[in-house]
Protein backbone atom coordinates (compact mmCIF):
# COMPACT_ATOMS: atom_id res chain seq x y z
CA UNK A 1 0.00 0.00 0.00
CA UNK A 2 2.50 2.62 1.19
CA UNK A 3 4.46 1.72 -2.68
CA UNK A 4 1.12 2.33 -4.64
CA UNK A 5 0.72 5.36 -2.77
CA UNK A 6 4.22 6.76 -3.99
CA UNK A 7 4.13 5.71 -7.46
CA UNK A 8 1.70 6.63 -10.56
CA UNK A 9 -0.75 4.09 -11.32
CA UNK A 10 0.43 4.17 -14.66
CA UNK A 11 4.06 3.14 -13.76
CA UNK A 12 2.74 0.52 -10.96
CA UNK A 13 0.84 -1.19 -13.21
CA UNK A 14 3.76 -1.37 -15.81
CA UNK A 15 5.92 -2.91 -12.81
CA UNK A 16 3.67 -5.52 -11.92
CA UNK A 17 2.91 -6.67 -15.93
CA UNK A 18 6.90 -7.21 -15.93
CA UNK A 19 7.32 -9.23 -13.02
CA UNK A 20 4.46 -11.64 -13.99
CA UNK A 21 5.55 -12.32 -17.26
CA UNK A 22 1.93 -10.83 -18.40
CA UNK A 23 3.95 -8.05 -21.24
CA UNK A 24 1.78 -10.71 -23.71
CA UNK A 25 -1.66 -8.69 -23.04
CA UNK A 26 -0.11 -5.07 -23.59
CA UNK A 27 -1.30 -3.67 -27.41
CA UNK A 28 0.81 -1.62 -29.48
CA UNK A 29 -2.25 0.62 -29.01
CA UNK A 30 -2.59 0.64 -25.53
CA UNK A 31 1.08 1.78 -25.20
CA UNK A 32 0.61 4.26 -27.25
CA UNK A 33 -1.48 6.17 -25.09
CA UNK A 34 1.40 6.91 -22.81
CA UNK A 35 1.22 10.88 -22.24
CA UNK A 36 3.48 12.85 -24.11
CA UNK A 37 5.09 13.74 -21.35
CA UNK A 38 6.82 10.51 -20.89
CA UNK A 39 10.99 9.91 -21.44
CA UNK A 40 11.92 8.59 -24.86
CA UNK A 41 13.59 5.30 -24.99
CA UNK A 42 17.70 6.52 -25.66
CA UNK A 43 19.71 5.00 -28.39
CA UNK A 44 20.66 1.88 -28.14
CA UNK A 45 23.97 0.98 -29.35
CA UNK A 46 23.93 -2.66 -29.07
CA UNK A 47 20.78 -2.74 -31.24
CA UNK A 48 21.48 0.25 -33.74
CA UNK A 49 17.78 1.75 -33.27
CA UNK A 50 15.99 4.69 -31.95
CA UNK A 51 12.94 4.40 -30.55
CA UNK A 52 10.08 7.03 -28.93
CA UNK A 53 7.34 4.87 -26.82
CA UNK A 54 4.90 5.58 -29.33
CA UNK A 55 6.56 3.04 -32.04
CA UNK A 56 7.25 0.34 -29.27
CA UNK A 57 5.38 -2.40 -28.85
CA UNK A 58 5.01 -4.94 -25.55
CA UNK A 59 7.22 -7.56 -27.17
CA UNK A 60 10.42 -5.25 -28.52
CA UNK A 61 13.34 -5.85 -27.00
CA UNK A 62 15.92 -2.76 -26.43
CA UNK A 63 18.73 -3.76 -24.78
CA UNK A 64 17.74 -7.69 -23.69
CA UNK A 65 15.13 -6.63 -22.14
CA UNK A 66 11.79 -6.30 -22.65
CA UNK A 67 9.78 -2.84 -24.02
CA UNK A 68 7.12 -2.92 -20.81
CA UNK A 69 9.83 -3.83 -18.12
CA UNK A 70 12.02 -1.05 -19.66
CA UNK A 71 9.50 1.85 -19.85
CA UNK A 72 8.43 0.62 -16.38
CA UNK A 73 12.29 0.99 -14.61
CA UNK A 74 12.40 4.33 -16.60
CA UNK A 75 9.28 5.30 -14.59
CA UNK A 76 10.27 4.38 -11.69
CA UNK A 77 13.96 4.97 -11.44
CA UNK A 78 14.30 8.24 -14.36
CA UNK A 79 16.13 8.12 -17.67
CA UNK A 80 19.78 9.08 -16.41
CA UNK A 81 19.65 5.39 -14.10
CA UNK A 82 18.05 3.27 -16.70
CA UNK A 83 20.55 5.03 -19.51
CA UNK A 84 23.50 3.66 -16.79
CA UNK A 85 22.38 0.34 -16.15
CA UNK A 86 22.55 -0.23 -19.92
CA UNK A 87 25.62 1.06 -20.68
CA UNK A 88 27.34 -1.07 -18.17
CA UNK A 89 25.84 -3.77 -19.78
CA UNK A 90 27.16 -3.26 -23.09
CA UNK A 91 30.20 -2.25 -21.72
CA UNK A 92 30.70 -6.15 -20.25
CA UNK A 93 29.53 -7.07 -23.68
CA UNK A 94 32.63 -5.59 -24.91
CA UNK A 95 35.32 -6.81 -22.42
CA UNK A 96 33.60 -10.08 -22.67
CA UNK A 97 34.48 -9.74 -26.77
CA UNK A 98 38.26 -8.44 -26.43
CA UNK A 99 39.01 -11.81 -24.64
CA UNK A 100 37.51 -13.70 -28.27
CA UNK A 101 38.91 -10.84 -30.56
CA UNK A 102 42.38 -12.91 -30.61
CA UNK A 103 40.89 -16.26 -31.96
CA UNK A 104 41.68 -16.65 -35.82
CA UNK A 105 38.18 -18.26 -36.66
CA UNK A 106 36.27 -15.09 -35.14
CA UNK A 107 38.71 -12.47 -36.52
CA UNK A 108 38.50 -13.50 -40.08
CA UNK A 109 41.66 -13.16 -42.25
CA UNK A 110 38.82 -12.33 -45.23
CA UNK A 111 37.77 -9.10 -43.35
CA UNK A 112 41.62 -8.34 -42.42
CA UNK A 113 42.26 -8.87 -46.41
CA UNK A 114 39.57 -7.08 -47.66
CA UNK A 115 40.69 -3.73 -45.45
CA UNK A 116 44.24 -4.59 -46.05
CA UNK A 117 43.71 -4.53 -49.91
CA UNK A 118 41.20 -1.38 -49.85
CA UNK A 119 43.98 0.38 -48.18
CA UNK A 120 47.14 -0.75 -49.12
CA UNK A 121 48.95 2.19 -47.31
CA UNK A 122 47.70 2.55 -44.53
CA UNK A 123 49.51 2.56 -41.15
CA UNK A 124 50.18 0.03 -38.34
CA UNK A 125 48.82 0.81 -34.78
CA UNK A 126 49.13 4.58 -33.43
CA UNK A 127 50.08 3.14 -30.27
CA UNK A 128 53.95 2.50 -29.47
CA UNK A 129 55.01 -1.28 -28.70
CA UNK A 130 57.09 -1.95 -25.97
CA UNK A 131 58.56 -5.58 -26.21
CA UNK A 132 58.89 -5.95 -22.27
CA UNK A 133 60.71 -7.64 -20.40
CA UNK A 134 64.32 -7.50 -22.58
CA UNK A 135 67.08 -9.68 -22.44
CA UNK A 136 70.15 -7.83 -24.29
CA UNK A 137 72.98 -10.54 -25.14
CA UNK A 138 76.08 -9.06 -24.46
CA UNK A 139 78.36 -7.33 -27.22
CA UNK A 140 76.49 -8.59 -29.97
CA UNK A 141 73.42 -6.11 -28.95
CA UNK A 142 70.80 -8.92 -30.30
CA UNK A 143 67.55 -8.53 -27.74
CA UNK A 144 64.89 -10.95 -25.97
CA UNK A 145 61.44 -10.68 -25.19
CA UNK A 146 59.15 -12.93 -23.19
CA UNK A 147 57.01 -13.86 -26.24
CA UNK A 148 60.20 -14.39 -28.21
CA UNK A 149 61.79 -16.90 -25.21
CA UNK A 150 58.06 -18.88 -25.92
CA UNK A 151 58.13 -18.55 -29.86
CA UNK A 152 62.26 -19.68 -29.53
CA UNK A 153 61.16 -22.90 -27.44
CA UNK A 154 58.44 -23.83 -29.39
CA UNK A 155 60.47 -23.63 -32.52
CA UNK A 156 63.31 -25.43 -31.28
CA UNK A 157 60.95 -28.50 -29.94
CA UNK A 158 59.30 -28.53 -33.27
CA UNK A 159 62.69 -28.17 -35.01
CA UNK A 160 63.70 -31.57 -33.18
CA UNK A 161 61.24 -33.08 -35.22
CA UNK A 162 62.06 -31.24 -38.13
CA UNK A 163 65.63 -31.91 -38.13
CA UNK A 164 65.00 -36.02 -37.72
CA UNK A 165 62.85 -35.80 -40.61
CA UNK A 166 65.71 -34.16 -43.12
CA UNK A 167 68.01 -37.10 -41.60
CA UNK A 168 65.56 -39.73 -42.97
CA UNK A 169 65.16 -37.53 -46.17
CA UNK A 170 69.15 -38.11 -46.32
CA UNK A 171 69.39 -41.65 -45.84
CA UNK A 172 66.47 -41.78 -48.32
CA UNK A 173 68.26 -39.84 -50.92
CA UNK A 174 71.01 -41.76 -50.59
CA UNK A 175 69.54 -45.20 -50.82
CA UNK A 176 67.87 -44.51 -54.13
CA UNK A 177 70.49 -42.40 -55.48
CA UNK A 178 67.96 -38.93 -55.66
CA UNK A 179 66.14 -40.70 -58.20
CA UNK A 180 63.05 -40.91 -57.07
CA UNK A 181 62.53 -37.43 -55.37
CA UNK A 182 65.43 -35.43 -57.89
CA UNK A 183 63.65 -32.50 -57.24
CA UNK A 184 63.69 -32.35 -53.26
CA UNK A 185 60.20 -31.87 -52.57
CA UNK A 186 59.95 -33.62 -49.32
CA UNK A 187 62.54 -31.99 -47.53
CA UNK A 188 60.45 -28.76 -49.12
CA UNK A 189 57.41 -30.11 -47.73
CA UNK A 190 58.74 -30.89 -44.11
CA UNK A 191 60.24 -27.57 -43.95
CA UNK A 192 56.80 -25.53 -44.85
CA UNK A 193 55.08 -28.36 -42.35
CA UNK A 194 57.38 -27.32 -39.90
CA UNK A 195 56.67 -23.24 -40.46
CA UNK A 196 52.86 -23.27 -40.84
CA UNK A 197 52.66 -25.16 -37.60
CA UNK A 198 55.10 -22.55 -35.38
CA UNK A 199 53.14 -19.69 -36.94
CA UNK A 200 49.79 -21.81 -36.23
CA UNK A 201 50.59 -22.24 -32.44
CA UNK A 202 51.87 -18.61 -31.62
CA UNK A 203 49.16 -16.86 -33.79
CA UNK A 204 51.70 -15.23 -36.25
CA UNK A 205 49.84 -16.02 -39.78
CA UNK A 206 50.57 -13.39 -42.52
CA UNK A 207 47.48 -11.99 -44.03
CA UNK A 208 48.06 -13.03 -47.38
CA UNK A 209 45.98 -10.74 -50.04
CA UNK A 210 45.90 -11.28 -54.02
CA UNK A 211 46.11 -14.85 -54.21
CA UNK A 212 43.96 -14.74 -56.96
CA UNK A 213 46.16 -13.25 -59.39
CA UNK A 214 48.49 -16.51 -59.31
CA UNK A 215 45.20 -19.11 -60.20
CA UNK A 216 45.93 -18.71 -64.13
CA UNK A 217 49.09 -19.46 -64.09
CA UNK A 218 49.13 -22.71 -61.67
CA UNK A 219 46.15 -23.80 -63.68
CA UNK A 220 47.72 -23.80 -66.90
CA UNK A 221 51.12 -25.62 -65.38
CA UNK A 222 48.78 -28.39 -63.77
CA UNK A 223 47.92 -29.14 -66.89
CA UNK A 224 51.83 -29.90 -68.34
CA UNK A 225 54.65 -32.06 -67.19
CA UNK A 226 57.44 -30.33 -65.04
CA UNK A 227 59.96 -29.82 -68.23
CA UNK A 228 57.19 -28.09 -69.86
CA UNK A 229 55.61 -25.64 -66.91
CA UNK A 230 55.58 -22.34 -66.93
CA UNK A 231 58.52 -21.47 -64.26
CA UNK A 232 58.26 -18.22 -62.45
CA UNK A 233 60.21 -16.62 -59.65
CA UNK A 234 58.95 -14.44 -56.83
CA UNK A 235 60.93 -11.23 -55.85
CA UNK A 236 60.40 -9.77 -52.40
CA UNK A 237 61.09 -6.93 -50.03
CA UNK A 238 63.51 -7.77 -47.45
CA UNK A 239 63.23 -6.60 -43.60
CA UNK A 240 62.71 -8.65 -41.34
CA UNK A 241 63.97 -12.64 -40.87
CA UNK A 242 59.81 -13.41 -40.76
CA UNK A 243 59.98 -12.57 -44.39
CA UNK A 244 60.98 -16.12 -44.91
CA UNK A 245 57.66 -17.55 -43.48
CA UNK A 246 55.09 -15.43 -44.85
CA UNK A 247 56.93 -15.48 -48.25
CA UNK A 248 56.44 -19.16 -47.88
CA UNK A 249 52.87 -18.99 -46.02
CA UNK A 250 51.90 -16.84 -50.04
CA UNK A 251 53.45 -19.19 -52.22
CA UNK A 252 51.70 -22.46 -50.47
CA UNK A 253 52.74 -25.90 -50.86
CA UNK A 254 54.73 -25.72 -54.05
CA UNK A 255 58.34 -26.74 -54.59
CA UNK A 256 60.53 -23.97 -54.67
CA UNK A 257 64.10 -22.94 -53.94
CA UNK A 258 65.19 -19.74 -52.20
CA UNK A 259 68.31 -17.50 -53.24
CA UNK A 260 70.39 -17.32 -49.95
CA UNK A 261 73.70 -16.17 -48.33
CA UNK A 262 76.22 -18.41 -47.22
CA UNK A 263 76.33 -17.29 -43.84
CA UNK A 264 72.71 -19.21 -43.34
CA UNK A 265 74.92 -22.37 -43.33
CA UNK A 266 76.46 -21.49 -39.82
CA UNK A 267 72.61 -21.72 -38.11
CA UNK A 268 71.94 -24.93 -36.77
CA UNK A 269 68.59 -27.22 -38.31
CA UNK A 270 68.65 -24.43 -40.50
CA UNK A 271 71.92 -24.85 -42.45
CA UNK A 272 70.51 -28.69 -42.57
CA UNK A 273 67.07 -27.66 -44.20
CA UNK A 274 69.31 -25.49 -46.72
CA UNK A 275 71.64 -28.65 -47.65
CA UNK A 276 68.88 -31.09 -47.78
CA UNK A 277 66.34 -29.24 -49.58
CA UNK A 278 69.11 -27.96 -52.30
CA UNK A 279 68.33 -24.32 -52.14
CA UNK A 280 70.67 -22.14 -53.69
CA UNK A 281 73.59 -20.54 -51.53
CA UNK A 282 75.68 -17.69 -52.69
CA UNK A 283 78.77 -16.55 -51.78
CA UNK A 284 78.83 -12.61 -52.70
CA UNK A 285 83.39 -12.51 -52.34
CA UNK A 286 83.38 -15.74 -54.87
CA UNK A 287 82.96 -14.71 -58.28
CA UNK A 288 83.02 -18.75 -59.65
CA UNK A 289 80.47 -19.33 -57.19
CA UNK A 290 78.27 -16.52 -58.19
CA UNK A 291 78.68 -17.90 -61.46
CA UNK A 292 77.83 -21.67 -60.74
CA UNK A 293 74.31 -20.14 -58.23
CA UNK A 294 73.24 -18.48 -61.74
CA UNK A 295 73.83 -21.15 -63.61
CA UNK A 296 71.98 -23.52 -61.11
CA UNK A 297 69.28 -21.35 -60.85
CA UNK A 298 68.29 -21.06 -64.45
CA UNK A 299 68.24 -24.76 -64.58
CA UNK A 300 65.81 -24.78 -61.68
CA UNK A 301 63.48 -22.53 -63.57
CA UNK A 302 63.49 -24.69 -66.75
CA UNK A 303 63.19 -27.92 -64.79
CA UNK A 304 59.58 -26.06 -63.64
CA UNK A 305 61.25 -25.02 -59.79
CA UNK A 306 59.90 -21.90 -58.68
CA UNK A 307 62.34 -19.56 -56.95
CA UNK A 308 62.15 -17.12 -54.48
CA UNK A 309 64.61 -13.80 -53.92
CA UNK A 310 64.99 -11.15 -52.06
CA UNK A 311 66.35 -8.20 -54.96
CA UNK A 312 67.71 -5.86 -52.57
CA UNK A 313 70.37 -8.20 -51.28
CA UNK A 314 70.05 -7.83 -47.41
CA UNK A 315 67.50 -6.59 -45.33
CA UNK A 316 66.38 -3.33 -44.89
CA UNK A 317 67.88 -1.35 -42.21
CA UNK A 318 64.86 1.15 -41.76
CA UNK A 319 62.37 -1.23 -43.30
CA UNK A 320 61.95 1.05 -46.48
CA UNK A 321 62.08 -0.39 -50.09
CA UNK A 322 65.66 -0.16 -51.08
CA UNK A 323 67.15 -0.56 -54.61
CA UNK A 324 67.48 -3.74 -56.70
CA UNK A 325 70.13 -6.15 -57.71
CA UNK A 326 69.85 -6.64 -61.31
CA UNK A 327 71.02 -11.08 -60.93
CA UNK A 328 67.72 -12.29 -59.80
CA UNK A 329 66.30 -10.56 -63.10
CA UNK A 330 68.91 -12.02 -65.40
CA UNK A 331 68.04 -15.14 -64.19
CA UNK A 332 64.84 -14.96 -64.83
CA UNK A 333 65.44 -13.61 -68.30
CA UNK A 334 67.40 -16.48 -69.37
CA UNK A 335 64.91 -19.11 -68.53
CA UNK A 336 61.93 -17.24 -69.49
CA UNK A 337 60.01 -16.83 -66.21
CA UNK A 338 57.36 -14.86 -65.03
CA UNK A 339 58.53 -12.60 -62.22
CA UNK A 340 55.75 -12.63 -59.24
CA UNK A 341 56.17 -9.65 -56.67
CA UNK A 342 55.62 -9.69 -53.35
CA UNK A 343 54.59 -6.91 -51.04
CA UNK A 344 55.86 -7.43 -47.57
CA UNK A 345 54.22 -5.62 -45.00
CA UNK A 346 55.14 -4.58 -41.23
CA UNK A 347 57.16 -7.98 -41.01
CA UNK A 348 59.64 -5.88 -39.04
CA UNK A 349 57.54 -4.59 -36.26
CA UNK A 350 56.92 -8.33 -35.80
CA UNK A 351 60.58 -8.90 -35.50
CA UNK A 352 62.75 -5.59 -35.50
CA UNK A 353 66.58 -6.12 -36.86
CA UNK A 354 68.10 -6.05 -33.24
CA UNK A 355 65.69 -8.97 -31.59
CA UNK A 356 66.48 -13.00 -32.29
CA UNK A 357 62.92 -14.10 -32.26
CA UNK A 358 60.03 -12.53 -32.72
CA UNK A 359 58.29 -9.43 -30.67
CA UNK A 360 54.47 -9.95 -30.73
CA UNK A 361 51.96 -12.05 -32.62
CA UNK A 362 51.58 -10.83 -36.29
CA UNK A 363 47.84 -10.71 -36.04
CA UNK A 364 47.52 -8.15 -34.00
CA UNK A 365 49.01 -5.43 -36.54
CA UNK A 366 48.57 -7.44 -38.62
CA UNK A 367 51.65 -8.80 -40.59
CA UNK A 368 50.43 -9.12 -44.62
CA UNK A 369 51.54 -10.08 -48.06
CA UNK A 370 50.18 -9.12 -51.45
CA UNK A 371 51.03 -11.64 -54.34
CA UNK A 372 51.30 -9.06 -57.40
CA UNK A 373 49.93 -9.95 -61.12
CA UNK A 374 52.75 -11.99 -62.84
CA UNK A 375 55.07 -10.22 -64.79
CA UNK A 376 56.36 -11.01 -68.15
CA UNK A 377 60.45 -10.44 -69.41
CA UNK A 378 59.68 -10.57 -72.65
CA UNK A 379 60.38 -7.67 -75.43
CA UNK A 380 61.84 -5.75 -71.88
CA UNK A 381 65.00 -4.51 -71.65
CA UNK A 382 66.82 -5.38 -68.03
CA UNK A 383 66.08 -1.83 -66.64
CA UNK A 384 61.72 -1.80 -67.66
CA UNK A 385 61.96 -5.50 -65.93
CA UNK A 386 63.50 -4.11 -62.54
CA UNK A 387 61.31 -0.74 -62.25
CA UNK A 388 58.17 -2.16 -63.13
CA UNK A 389 58.81 -4.78 -60.08
CA UNK A 390 59.91 -2.42 -58.02
CA UNK A 391 57.27 -0.08 -58.49
CA UNK A 392 54.49 -3.41 -58.54
CA UNK A 393 56.28 -3.94 -54.80
CA UNK A 394 56.18 -0.06 -53.62
CA UNK A 395 52.47 -0.19 -54.73
CA UNK A 396 50.89 -2.48 -51.81
CA UNK A 397 53.30 -1.70 -49.31
CA UNK A 398 52.64 0.93 -46.21
CA UNK A 399 53.52 4.50 -46.24
CA UNK A 400 56.14 4.05 -43.43
CA UNK A 401 57.61 1.15 -46.12
CA UNK A 402 57.84 3.09 -49.50
CA UNK A 403 61.06 3.40 -50.73
CA UNK A 404 62.71 7.05 -49.79
CA UNK A 405 62.20 9.77 -52.47
CA UNK A 406 64.90 9.49 -55.17
CA UNK A 407 65.67 5.85 -54.32
CA UNK A 408 66.84 4.82 -57.63
CA UNK A 409 65.13 1.29 -58.72
CA UNK A 410 68.38 -0.21 -59.39
CA UNK A 411 71.93 -0.40 -57.85
CA UNK A 412 74.46 -0.69 -60.60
Amino acid sequence: MILSRQLPPLALLLLLASCFNVSNSFSSSSLSKLPSSAPQCQQNTMMMTTCDNNSVGANSVIGGISASRHLSRTALFGTKRVGEEMGQKESRLKNLSKFFRSSRRRNSSTELSAAIAANPGGGSEKKEFVPRPIITFGSSGLKLNLFGTIYGSVAIFLGIFWYAGLWLCDLFDRVTFRKIDPFFRVPITLGHLWGRTLLFIMRCFPVITGKENLKELRELNKKKKRGERQPVMYVANHCSWMDIPFVAMAIGWQNYKIIAKQELLKVPILSKSMRQCDHIVLDRTNRRSQLATYKKAVQYLKDGVDLVTFAEGTRSRNGRLGSFKGGAFKMAETAGARIVPLSISYAADIQPLDYVFPIRRSRAIPGSVHVGMPITTEGKTDDQVVEEVFNAIAEHLPDSQKPEPGTPFSAK
